[in-house]
């Protein structure tokens, strides 16, 4: 829903494990299925039968993450989960992103999946916003970390995906598809993932 009302189709579901589909170690897994009924039961039995209210963090700016998350926020109110969007400016937000309860963080590229984990969700790593912390995913990242093939680097990253998405660490709802526009002229152009570009692969065609 966020994918089509926001982007108009022009972005990638998200999987709620932060593992991009370009990154060369991700696993393709079974995707996952929305269960309102359960989340209810979820939250009873946690001892909130008549759900939760919460508050989220977001920037005002770009336009589209208050976008995302108002379209998730009408989601979540079928499950009893009512949350309420706290907006601020971008200084502001970059100064408590990591001390925020719940908050809406778009993360910029990572050449590898392990890079992303290594970031977000190692134990007591400075970037670590949602306090993440799992005895097993962190052994076994540091075992991905010390892989070179990629394939049996893949197998390791598969299980520490399924952990991130079993422990529900994040939600995660879209991956967004970075664009740019050059001149027809221009040969060897690429697009970067970062938006890097690299002047000495380029040359004008005249």
């Amino acid at each position: 829903a966020v994918v089509d009302t926001v982007f108009r189709g022009g972005a990638t579901a998200g999987e709620h494990h932060h593992v991009a589909p370009i990154h060369p170690e991700y696993a393709k897994l079974p995707p996952m299925k929305r269960d309102v009924a359960k989340a209810k039961q979820l939250l009873a039995e946690a001892g909130y039968p008549n759900g939760i209210d919460t508050e989220i963090g977001a920037k005002v700016q770009p336009a589209w993450e208050v976008a995302a998350v108002q379209v998730m926020i009408e989601q979540w109110k079928e499950a009893g989960i009512r949350v309420k969007i706290n907006t601020m400016p971008a200084q502001n937000y970059w100064e408590n992103w990591t001390k925020m309860p719940f908050g809406f963080t778009s993360w910029a590229h990572r050449p590898l999946g392990v890079m992303v984990l290594g970031l977000a969700y190692r134990t007591g790593v400075p970037w670590n916003e949602s306090g993440y912390s799992n005895k097993e995913f962190d052994e076994l990242l540091t075992r991905a970390e010390g892989i070179l093939d990629v394939d049996k680097r893949r197998e390791v990253v598969k299980r520490l995906q399924e952990i991130l998405q079993e422990d529900g660490t994040i939600v995660q709802p879209l991956w967004r598809v970075v664009q740019t526009a050059y001149d027809k002229k221009v040969a060897g152009f690429k697009m970067h993932p970062t938006q890097y570009i690299f002047p000495e692969q380029l040359a004008v065609k005249t």
